[in-house]
């Protein structure tokens, strides 16, 4: 069978700009057929109410979100939702796993943003794009949030999400590109939000990890810039992770099954 290059497939792609952030949904296809288009169409409108949902509930701007009223003191709210209580469950087992680098609590109050996009972005993934692969003709899926994306390719798809990572030190400039077929990549740093977690002070500007979950991906590119460049080494080489860090003074790292060594490219 003659492999398909990336420029072989159908792309039916839609940015959605939620929580200040673009949402791009995208589905490569074999053919394009006007069911597909329906479908795609379809499957558009329902994450676009649940990227709506996650806001209502999630959003720490928003006074009446569940998590500014648990913040507030209203710990009876956790009964109120069940996407409410599996988040605060991750996150407290994400506390536990990165060795208390990922904090809920880090502002004093609780705000789990740094688990809820990626949660958020494979739960909506799996309910609403992942189905589409049991159609012969898509060879694809992908949902992109803001950089982090988490994405899959049917079995007989020689389709591969390339992925690019920014470069910290020259915004608009890439480091290199990562082709995922199966999985996950998510990107956190300090050039555009600035210092807006706790963390060790560091030269470390920017971590992206790489799993085949988005969920694990962003608590760890959270953890490990929480962490600091020498502490995350260690936890790079004791959960085998996978991805690239960018630091002041070192330069890039790239790390691979928890194997780290210099990189000028991923």
């Amino acid at each position: 069978m003659t492999k398909r290059t990336n420029e072989q497939f159908h792309f039916l792609t839609h940015v959605v700009g939620k929580m200040n952030i673009p949402f791009t949904i995208s589905v490569a296809v074999f053919e394009e057929r006007p069911a597909l288009q329906e479908c795609f169409q379809q499957q558009c409108q329902k994450i676009t109410a649940d990227l709506d949902q996650v806001n209502a509930v999630f959003s720490p701007f928003k006074p009446d979100s569940l998590v500014s009223r648990y913040a507030a003191g209203e710990r009876e709210v956790l009964l109120d939702s069940t996407d409410f209580q599996e988040v605060f469950l991750m996150a407290d087992q994400a506390n536990h796993v990165t060795e208390g680098f990922f904090d809920p609590f880090f502002k004093g109050q609780y705000d789990p943003t740094g688990i809820v996009k990626g949660w958020a972005i494979e739960k909506i993934f799996n309910q609403r794009l992942r189905p589409l692969l049991t159609d012969p003709l898509v060879a694809g899926v992908a949902l992109n949030g803001g950089g982090d994306i988490q994405a899959a390719v049917a079995n007989d798809s020689e389709l591969t999400w390339m992925t690019g990572i920014e470069n910290p030190r020259h915004p608009g400039y890439l480091i290199g590109k990562y082709p995922l077929t199966n999985a996950a990549l998510a990107t956190s740093g300090v050039n555009k939000r600035g210092e807006h977690i706790k963390r060790v002070a560091s030269p470390l500007m920017q971590v992206t990890i790489v799993d085949y979950s988005l969920t694990i991906a962003d608590t760890w590119a959270t953890a490990g810039i929480a962490a600091g460049t020498k502490r995350f080494l260690e936890l790079i080489k004791k959960h085998q992770l996978t991805g690239v860090l960018i630091d002041a003074k070192i330069g890039e790292i790239s790390f691979e099954k928890g194997q780290v060594h210099h990189a000028q490219t991923i």
